[in-house]
């Protein structure tokens, strides 16, 4: 890595001080290797490794910038939120980790025993039986997709509520949301969801502090509490990387921590890849970060060294439809005319496959919106690797095809909407912010050109959306007919 150049943003975080800083890096700016050049002046500067509490969200991406810094003859144990908070609270008193089923096991028992359960529906599941109550409650009782779809709304809920470290109080807010917001009817309704999935939170926190048994949201806020009664290993410095992804209880513990120890604190992430809204990441801590974090400094990672400049030209004039993101120039390396291919099918792509991916040499992303958009795709070459696009996060490839960009529920942009019980804990939106933004990391994961692979008779909203904004970057190849193999460029050329 000494032979590794520099540029002057990533200079600018290696060198600045400030109490907090937020660096704001673009996909592909090179932010794990500003993070480790960072770590690596810091410790030249006789800040000792254990002095640095380094933060990441998942146990992989621990792992492998613990290995970056490994190389760097540097050691520090990287840490996850969790494993940070579980280590915190294990300090303090011995405890154990529920299992998830528990909480599964316990809205199954209550929900069979709950007798408003029809009442409790949302309308949108009146239509099995055609609304007649005995037939619904029955195929409820028995196990159905329903039962299924409505113990994971009450189970997400819970989660959420934890992930904003709510209290028992926070219900007579929820009751008030009700009355102000909904028709007499709906408030009914609302009232007894909210009544049953009290009793459920109650009876769960009940056992957990009865059997001495932690999940994996107490991990951060009792590890909060702790700090703040106890305090902490005496830290100067708490890096945190994708800073995007942070929950409101990650924050209170990260102040909690910097309160004690008085810690100077660099967060680095990027508003336009945050896409874990429904695990409880709130975007506003990154937006009004200096709200959170007084005396603040920000500076913008401008350069990227993974895309061309069209096709970052493309993917900022798409992610910045939404309101609520941070407007950033970014400014790239490589050139290419036109980076992204459409290829509009018929139906589905079994007949069209091979001739798409014969070009395709080197290493290749192929990504779906859901998981079980793998089925729409007849096989894999050695070369390439299936993942969703929230998995594809962080990674990167010389080619990258896109798949399931149909106007359909489950296609992309996904329109399965939230359950109306589920605005009390989340701050949903109609306008697909979040699919936007998950749409904006599937184009920035390519090297070279990505082909975004389009049903004809239906295609994604998206797709009409960019090719409105930014034709002239865009080259459209209509398979629905015979193809040539000459018709797709290789796409494993870097030019």
């Amino acid at each position: 890595m000494e032979n590794i150049t520099l540029d002057k943003y990533q200079k600018k975080v290696i060198k600045n001080n400030s109490k907090n800083l937020l660096v704001i890096a673009g996909a592909g700016s090179g932010k794990t290797l500003t993070l480790v050049y960072k770590i690596k002046h810091l410790i030249k500067n006789h800040i000792k490794p254990e002095e640095i509490l380094c933060i990441t969200f998942t146990k992989a991406a621990a792992i492998s910038l613990q290995n970056k810094l490994k190389q760097e003859n540097i050691h520090i144990n990287v840490k996850t939120f969790h494993s940070l908070g579980y280590n915190i609270i294990k300090n303090s008193k011995p405890v154990s980790i529920i299992k998830e089923e528990f909480l599964d096991n316990l809205i199954t028992q209550k929900l069979k025993k709950y007798p408003n359960l029809i009442k409790i529906i949302p309308a949108t599941f009146i239509e099995i039986g055609k609304g007649n109550a005995q037939i619904i409650k029955n195929n409820l009782l028995q196990n159905s997709p329903y039962l299924y779809k409505l113990k994971d709304i009450i189970k997400t809920f819970i989660n959420l509520f934890k992930a904003s470290n709510y209290n028992l109080n926070q219900f007579k807010t929820f009751y008030k949301i009700n009355k102000k917001e909904n028709l007499i009817k709906t408030q009914n309704r609302h009232k007894l969801f909210l009544n049953l999935v009290k009793t459920i939170y109650l009876e769960y926190e009940e056992y957990l502090n009865y059997t001495n048994q932690i999940d994996f949201h107490d991990m951060i806020n009792k590890a909060t509490k702790v700090v703040n009664k106890e305090g902490i290993y005496p830290y100067k410095y708490i890096i945190i990387d994708e800073y995007q992804d942070t929950s409101l209880n990650k924050c209170q513990l990260i102040k909690a921590i910097q309160n004690k120890t008085n810690a100077k604190l660099i967060a680095v992430g990027d508003d336009w890849q945050s896409i874990y809204q429904f695990a409880g990441s709130n975007l506003d801590i990154f937006l009004n970060f200096k709200k959170y974090f007084p005396h603040t400094k920000i500076i913008k990672l401008k350069k990227t060294y993974r895309n061309s400049q069209e096709l970052l030209k493309v993917a900022k004039k798409f992610i910045m439809q939404n309101k609520k993101q941070i407007n950033k120039k970014l400014h790239a390396i490589k050139r290419e005319t036109k980076p992204i291919i459409i290829c509009y099918y018929n139906q589905n792509i079994i007949n069209t496959w091979p001739k798409i991916i014969k070009p395709l040499k080197n290493n290749t992303l192929i990504l779906g919106r859901n998981k079980n958009d793998i089925n729409k795709i007849p096989y894999l070459n050695k070369n390439m690797e299936y993942m969703t696009v929230h998995k594809s996060k962080g990674l990167e490839a010389d080619n990258v095809i896109v798949v399931n960009l149909e106007n359909t529920i489950t296609g992309f942009p996904c329109k399965v909407k939230n359950s109306e019980y589920l605005k009390y804990v989340t701050k949903s939106s109609d306008n697909y912010d979040e699919e936007r933004r998950l749409f904006y990391v599937a184009l920035t994961r390519t090297k070279n050109k990505i082909i975004l692979l389009v049903n004809k008779q239906k295609p994604s909203i998206f797709i009409d959306e960019i090719l409105k904004q930014s034709k002239k970057y865009i080259k459209i190849i209509d398979i629905t007919g015979e193809i040539m193999y000459n018709e797709i460029p290789c796409l494993s050329q870097n030019n």
